[in-house]
């Protein structure tokens, strides 16, 4: 249901979707999968994701990344 929800909203607001949708997993995983020995799962999720958008806009700006 939820993959099905975020497909849907990455079609139809692909503006808003890819922050919402990062945003969206951390919240599901850090309520699915709790790690009690790391409180801190949601910041790091939140690191990850910010460090994966920079290398996905970095490589999104390259030259020859439109073919």
């Amino acid at each position: 249901m939820l993959l099905s929800a975020l497909r849907d909203w990455a079609r139809d607001s692909p503006t808003t979707a890819v922050l919402g949708i990062a945003r969206s997993i951390i919240r599901f995983t850090v309520n699915v999968i709790p790690d009690p020995d790391h409180p801190d799962t949601a910041d790091t999720l939140e690191a990850m994701r910010d460090e994966h958008l920079v290398l996905a806009h970095a490589f999104h700006s390259a030259p020859g990344a439109h073919r």
